[in-house]
């Protein structure tokens, strides 16, 4: 995992590249060529190296629109890119091993019984197919139906990466994990730094530097900056889900240390997770606060059913978890505080107690909850099998952009915050019933290499739980931030009752 200290100074060139070539956008255009050539050299010589580069745009980019190609009003984002690089390199290699014969089909079915949560995504894999004919079947818009159904096909990485060990002999299913959770402590480490630098140019009002970057980061996708009633400067980034599930992943291995205040290591834990827990406090996002704690509920019910020395380690957690919210606000607040040039507030707790529970008058929440009983209702026209992909719903929105548009507030979308009922509005109960069966046997898994005191199942588990909870809120599960977490877990929590998926 110590590789991330050579991974990092690429995605800080990479931002840089992006920030720059959003003012210049012919350097955009050249350095989305230029990573679109390089992942296809590197995907090339190696598949593994090739989906390391795309799980590091994933778990920084957001909704992937860092660079991008744009001709005759067609955008094609580099995730997509990216994407179709990996997908068409993998299908390459593997129909060529298999027309040369170095691989038959009972390799193949070998290869996948090792991972028994294949299966699963199989049969998701054809809710999800049957969902965008469906779409169609209704006469659902056409634009609608693509940009609905396209981050689905994120789904399709499993045979990618489920097939690597077949693709790429000399594969390595250990270095791999190490490999992509260094890619993956880079990508959650910068995200919090970034996060720092633009409150402090936010809440510092740096003229001149505060108007391009703010357009940068809204119209990348990357995410929201937003001043509060309060005061307090808002920064949002979707890719912030990784962020806090890094925070309980790290958490997790703090249970194999004991405190040392002698011990470097036990200051680079507290350091992580005081950086991590900033980020997710600056989000100012319920769901995600709502997210951490449930994840907390679970890690330390975890502990009580599991753990040696369950009660010393409970205290351990405590005190981790309570110096790491310390020095988060103390990172914030010396942010917002910091003198030069001088800040444009102060800070207090009280934001954070604020934001967590006068939430009945803010225009987001209540239009959260205008839309679900117009949602509920779409849901029981076609309960079992969905509307399919496109389907969109009509409700009265307190968005102010909305009703800049349309004063009295009607909207019509096929996007909805409410993860789980968009997924069974989209695919009916059935299909949505096959994601769950899918999470639920993640879980079992998961739950067994626990039993045997598996530290990094627990932290992946764990992280699942945070996603799943925030998706009842927020669209997680059904984006490729939350698809691609899902398809790593599965990959990575072992079926214990198969000898074989150790040495896979």
């Amino acid at each position: 995992m110590h590789n991330y200290k050579k991974i990092l100074p690429y995605i800080i060139l990479a931002e840089l590249i992006s920030l720059t070539g959003f003012l210049v956008p012919e350097i955009n255009t050249l350095a989305f060529f230029a990573i679109i050539a390089l992942t296809l050299v590197a995907a090339m010589i190696s598949l593994e190296l090739g989906l390391l580069i795309l799980f590091t745009e994933l778990f920084i980019g957001s909704k992937g629109q860092l660079f991008f190609f744009e001709s005759e009003g067609v955008l094609i984002s580099i995730r997509i890119a990216l994407w179709l690089v990996i997908m068409s390199v993998w299908a390459a290699k593997f129909l060529n091993l298999y027309l040369k014969k170095e691989i038959d089909k009972r390799e193949i079915k070998k290869q996948l019984a090792r991972h028994k949560l294949f299966y699963y995504f199989i049969i998701l894999l054809f809710f999800i197919g049957f969902g965008l004919i469906n779409g169609f079947l209704n006469n659902n818009s056409f634009n609608n139906i693509f940009f609905d159904f396209n981050g689905w096909l994120y789904f399709l990485l499993v045979f990618p990466i489920f097939t690597l060990p077949l693709v790429e002999p000399e594969f390595n299913y250990k270095k791999f994990r190490n490999n992509l959770s260094a890619v993956f402590m880079a990508g959650i480490i910068w995200l919090s730094i970034k996060t720092l630098i633009l409150l402090y140019f936010f809440s510092h009002n740096i003229i001149g530097v505060v108007e391009p970057i703010y357009r940068w980061v809204r119209e990348s996708g990357v995410g929201e900056i937003t001043r509060m009633d309060s005061g307090f400067t808002r920064v949002f980034f979707q890719s912030h889900i990784f962020a806090l599930i890094g925070f309980i992943i790290i958490l997790a291995h703090s249970l194999k240390l004991k405190i040392n205040l002698k011990d470097k290591k036990f200051y680079l834990f507290i350091g992580l997770l005081s950086l991590l827990l900033t980020a997710t406090i600056i989000s100012f996002s319920r769901s995600n606060w709502l997210g951490l704690a449930t994840g907390l509920l679970f890690y330390y019910f975890t502990i009580l059913l599991f753990a040696k020395h369950r009660w010393q380690k409970i205290w351990q957690s405590t005190t981790i978890i309570i110096l790491s919210g310390v020095f988060s606000l103390i990172f914030i607040a010396g942010i917002i505080k910091f003198p030069f040039p001088a800040p444009g507030i102060g800070f207090s707790a009280s934001f954070i107690q604020e934001r967590a529970t006068q939430i009945s008058s803010e225009a987001g929440v209540s239009s959260r909850w205008a839309l679900l009983p117009e949602l509920l209702n779409e849901i029981k026209k076609k309960p079992i099998f969905g509307a399919g992909f496109g389907a969109t719903v009509s409700y009265k929105t307190s968005d102010p952009r909305v009703l800049e548009q349309n004063p009295d507030g009607q909207y019509t979308t096929y996007a909805f915050e409410w993860g789980f009922l968009d997924i069974w509005l989209k695919l009916g109960i059935l299909g949505l019933s096959a994601y769950l069966a899918l999470i639920v046997m993640i879980f079992v898994l998961a739950y067994k290499q626990i039993k045997k005191q598996d530290i990094t199942a627990l932290g992946l588990l764990l992280g699942l739980i945070v996603i799943s909870t925030v998706s009842f809120f927020s669209p997680y599960l059904n984006h490729p931030l939350g698809i691609g977490y899902v398809i790593l877990v599965a990959f990575f929590v072992k079926d214990t009752r198969n000898k074989d998926t150790n040495v896979c």
